[in-house]
């Protein structure tokens, strides 16, 4: 009976033996491709731990996002122990919860072949988790059911058991041992089932420049890959300059840089950058502010260098940035970042090929300089050619207001052009220049042509203007005649500001004129209520009642005006109360 007892053990046994899988021959060598992996937030606090796997020998991992967001650094240990810092995102998707990130590996690492897609169901597949020494554990199964994450990627639903959360993000394998996918787990809690997304997805993952600014990528403060596309990066490049502070907009500069060492225009943004940005960078940095500057003429040295057949450019970026400097800050004029240094680099880009832009540029260096006959040349040039804009031509009418002799119906003609060219929608530009030509008409005492401008500027608002608008279209109705239309502008700017002297004051002088003085004296009287020093109010008041023959009373107003610097009241004395 003992006998027959130890035969069926022994079969019982046998059969164990027999059921039991086989290690494949490829597991030892490829357990060395899964990482652990960790993240860390702010102040270095650990934030997350888990899994992932080598797919490069270069150092990409593939692994949940999850353990990215809202990280400020990783590390990836291999099994062996060695760690090595993530140094960038290379791709990611929040929706799926996966991510694709590089490591800093010194050397070749071993990693997994991803597989061909799709897999068909009941296709045989094992689960490699993460163990240090010469472990073997795995898990085996099949697949039961294939759906699409995007053509020909595949999200696999597998017989593999989801038994310890040390499975989330672990490489699922083919028979042949490629990874075929990042282990997740069942939404509904499932333990005896799990889901495996397709590595090829995840290594297909890259950025494009619109994503940098996205939230599934703000959300990591570690750097992101560059797009591969050179285009889509210097798109990228130009949409983090406004969402950067300059020391962070200057490490990234450094690294597309280092990323594109060719690229023309990478030089050239940061030559701007530690120009324009020099005070924030000397703060940040405690730095000499000239320090930057002088990295910025290096970069303009490496720019002409690269851009052989576009010399003529970079020396015009170059003078306009030391323009822009000079014309701020005139403490490093004897650094090379003077007026005269922009003059003399820009004549050199105009040596190579002359362009209208570039006298565009001519004309500002010599208006700054006061030298007002050439910078209105230069202007005239850029108005005669095909650049011809608003801003030239205005430029011009200011450089020749500056030229003695100059006849001021010119300086109309050209703002004429100016406004002309700003198109038919109003823009602040327009309203500008008309305001200008207001100003050069009231001049020419031209009084119906500037009530006429006043009235395109009221049009062009939709009547949306303020009490000064009322105050100065009333001044040229006044000198123009219109008597009636600038008591009534007048009284509309007294609705906005009911309290402002001046206007009282204006009010009174228009009533005068219509020989209305008892109306002219209350004006005046609320004025001088609010500003009791407002020493033409006592003149006018004065005249007021000589009108009224009221002299004995109108010579202390006189005085008084006299005595608060009046300089029409003393004549008014001489004549009346002498």
């Amino acid at each position: 009976m003992k006998r027959i007892g130890l035969l069926v053990m022994m079969c019982c046994l046998t059969f164990a033996l027999a059921a039991q899988k086989k290690a494949p021959k490829w597991l030892e060598k490829q357990r060395k491709a899964v990482v652990t992996i960790t993240t860390y937030g702010k102040e270095n606090k650990t934030l997350h731990t888990g899994t992932g796997f080598f797919v490069t020998e270069t150092g990409e991992v593939l692994t949940g996002y999850t353990l990215f967001k809202g990280a400020e650094k990783a590390t990836v240990t291999d099994t062996d122990g060695n760690t090595y810092p993530v140094v960038s995102i290379l791709g990611a998707n929040d929706l799926y919860d996966v991510i694709r990130v590089k490591a800093n590996v010194p050397k070749k690492v071993v990693y997994l072949t991803v597989a061909n897609e799709p897999q068909a169901v009941g296709a045989a597949l094992y689960m490699l988790p993460y163990a240090k020494g010469k472990s073997t554990a795995f898990s085996q199964g099949t697949i039961t059911e294939v759906s699409t994450v995007t053509a020909p990627y595949g999200y696999y639903k597998t017989t593999i058991p989801f038994d310890s959360p040390q499975a989330m993000n672990v490489p699922v394998l083919t028979e042949d041992g490629l990874a075929l996918g990042l282990m997740q787990d069942d939404a509904g809690g499932d333990k005896a089932i799990s889901y495996a997304i397709s590595a090829g997805y995840i290594r297909s993952l890259t950025l494009s420049s619109v994503d940098l600014l996205s939230k599934t990528y703000t959300d990591i403060g570690i750097r992101k890959a560059w797009p591969a596309d050179p285009e889509q990066a210097q798109v990228a490049l130009y949409l983090l300059s406004s969402s950067q502070d300059a020391t962070t907009y200057l490490e990234t500069l450094n690294d597309y840089i280092a990323t594109f060492p060719n690229s023309l225009d990478a030089y050239l943004s940061r030559a701007s950058h530690y120009a324009y940005r020099y005070t924030d960078l000397a703060e940040a940095t405690a730095q000499p502010a000239n320090s930057f500057l002088d990295l910025a003429k290096k970069d303009y040295e490496a720019a002409l260098k690269l851009g052989t057949g576009e010399k003529n450019d970079i020396l015009y970026a170059k003078a306009k940035v030391i323009f822009d400097v000079a014309s701020h800050d005139t403490t490093f004029v004897d650094q090379g970042w003077s007026l005269t240094d922009a003059m003399k680099t820009l004549q050199e880009a105009i040596k190579l090929k002359d362009q209208p832009l570039y006298h565009q540029l001519e004309g500002d260096i010599y208006f700054t300089m006061g030298i007002y006959e050439q910078a209105y040349e230069s202007y005239a040039q850029v108005n005669e050619s095909e650049i011809a804009s608003p801003s030239s031509f205005y430029w011009a009418a200011k450089a020749k207001e500056q030229i003695p002799g100059t006849n001021i119906s010119d300086l109309i003609v050209l703002l004429d052009s100016a406004i002309v060219r700003t198109g038919p929608e109003p823009t602040n530009e327009t309203l500008a220049y008309l305001l200008e030509r207001i100003d050069y008409k009231m001049k020419l005492m031209m009084y119906d042509e500037a009530i006429a401008d006043y009235n395109l500027y009221y049009d062009m608002l939709n009547g949306h203007v303020d009490d000064s608008f009322y105050y100065y279209r009333q001044q040229a109705r006044f000198r123009g005649g219109d008597i009636a239309g600038a008591l009534e502008d007048i009284q509309a700017a007294l609705k906005m500001r009911p309290q402002e002297p001046n206007y009282l004051a204006e009010e009174a002088s228009i009533y005068l004129r219509q020989e209305k003085y008892d109306e002219s004296i209350r004006s005046l009287d609320k004025a001088l209520a609010l500003a009791p020093d407002f020493a033409s109010c006592y003149r006018l008041k004065g005249v007021c009642l000589v009108r009224q023959n009221k002299k004995m009373e109108a010579c202390p107003l006189f005085e008084k005006a006299k005595e608060l610097g009046d300089p029409l009241a003393g004549r008014l004395i001489r004549e009346h109360c002498q």
